[in-house]
């Protein structure tokens, strides 16, 4: 038999089908074409039913091929909104979460984000769902005939299953912000503080539960893409860190009660525990600046321009180099963090010896470690001295081998590259399959 997984990402969409016998994994990837061009800089909207379009007919694709499928599961990208009408159907795009509106100025020199996290005592960042609604609400965005808000994949889950109302899990829930995370429910207290109609907001279901079918194939409720992406890769959660960069990048460990730090968010984990994880805005984003300077620099002098796949194959043809007190100190802060989204990355330590394009591409991929493994560091050392295996996924790290060598290096671990293609994809797939195991 065999199951599907679908990873709803920001800039592709990909897909798996595990057969349960042989274990072989299938993945296709298709690109996310769905982006809506915007004169608002901090707007980042993308079409849903574009979307949509690209997940049916890659379960249309693995349909054609193979006959006994089980179960799909969803994920993809978290944070985000669309809002549905009555009949299920999107009434609006999809703000994702890199979306600025909650940092714009609300009043008395507050964000928008800055402002609900005072008024309800829960921190919430721009981005959130939650955050984005209320900025839509003050602004009179809201469809009129928007009745529910959901994530993408709730709403994937939605057109697949012929469902009119969304349902949420907790992991998605919890990344539109005001989410008990120890009870798994809406902060329904601090919802009303904010001004936000509760009807809004989707109920919440238990992850990977069966939400309905697809041509008689059970479809089971998303997860977020940061849980499936760790389920998917690692093996042994008491003991591994789990680090994945796509076009953010994360840090992620797993703890088995619920638990506060400083600066990482604490994410439930389908099957019980949480995740621990320092989360940064720009992760391979980062290196895909320095391509674009460096294109940019080639057309400035020549006119002339290379390939995408051109350049990055160039940029990381050089040799590693281990750290030294000549290299460039990149810190790669380029478009903030969730707790403060006007601090900025800078370079340092530059002299008249080191200021070249090999030290400048050594030292974006030592700052994206960096940032990751001070993520690390603010582990207590109780769940620090456990954690002795390093896991790698996303292909941040899978295509650019001098960030896997400063990887290894800063946390100082051998590291294991995950053998999936798509890790987030197959951690779907693994969740509908334990769930359609039982369902058998």
């Amino acid at each position: 038999m065999y199951f599907i997984g679908i990873d709803i990402g920001t800039s592709s969409i990909c897909g798996v089908v595990y057969h349960t016998s042989t274990q072989n994994v299938i993945s296709i990837t298709k690109e996310n074409c769905a982006t809506i061009p915007s004169s608002k800089s901090w707007e980042k909207k993308q079409d849903a039913d574009t979307i949509i379009d690209i997940v049916i007919n890659m379960v249309r694709e693995f349909q054609s091929q193979y006959k006994d499928i089980k179960g799909i599961g969803i994920t993809g990208q978290m944070h985000g909104i669309v809002y549905t009408d009555i009949q299920g159907n999107a009434v609006s795009p999809l703000y994702t979460w890199q979306d600025g509106r909650g940092n714009l100025n609300y009043r008395e020199n507050q964000s928008y984000a800055a402002y609900l996290s005072d008024i309800t005592g829960c921190p919430v960042a721009t981005g959130y769902g939650l955050v984005t609604h209320f900025y839509n609400v003050q602004n009179r965005l809201v469809p009129t005939n928007a009745t529910k808000l959901c994530t993408i994949m709730d709403y994937a889950v939605m057109k697949l299953s012929g469902k009119k109302i969304p349902q949420i899990d907790p992991t998605n829930a919890a990344s539109l912000g005001f989410f008990d995370k120890k009870e798994l429910v809406f902060d329904m207290e601090a919802i009303q503080k904010a001004g936000i109609d509760i009807t809004m907001v989707p109920e919440v279901a238990p992850s990977a539960s069966l939400a309905g079918y697809y041509h008689k194939i059970p479809v089971y409720t998303a997860i977020g893409d940061n849980q499936a992406s760790f389920l998917g890769s690692v093996r042994d959660i008491e003991h591994s860190i789990h680090i994945t960069v796509g076009t953010s990048s994360q840090m992620s460990i797993y703890a088995d009660h619920y638990m506060e730090i400083d600066s990482l968010d604490t994410r439930p984990l389908p099957g019980g525990g949480y995740l621990l994880v320092g989360a940064a805005l720009c992760g391979g984003y980062s290196f895909a600046l320095l391509r674009k300077f460096f294109n940019n620099t080639l057309s400035l002098f020549t006119g002339k321009e290379l390939s995408q796949n051109d350049l990055y194959t160039i940029m990381t043809s050089i040799s590693y180099q281990k750290d030294s007190k000549n290299d460039l100190v990149i810190d790669t802060l380029f478009d903030g963090t969730r707790s403060n989204p006007y601090e900025r990355g800078k370079i340092t330590n530059i002299s008249t010896s080191n200021f070249t394009p090999e030290n400048l591409i050594i030292g974006f991929v030592k700052g994206i470690s960096q940032g990751l493994y001070n993520y690390f560091q603010l582990l207590p050392e109780s769940l620090k001295k456990n954690k002795t295996i390093l896991v790698g996924s996303g292909n941040g790290i899978k295509k650019n081998s001098l960030l896997y060598e400063a990887l290894k290096d800063r946390f100082k671990r051998p590291m294991q590259l995950s053998t999936i293609q798509e890790e987030a994809a197959f951690g779907a797939c693994l969740c509908c399959m334990r769930e359609g195991h039982y369902s058998q």
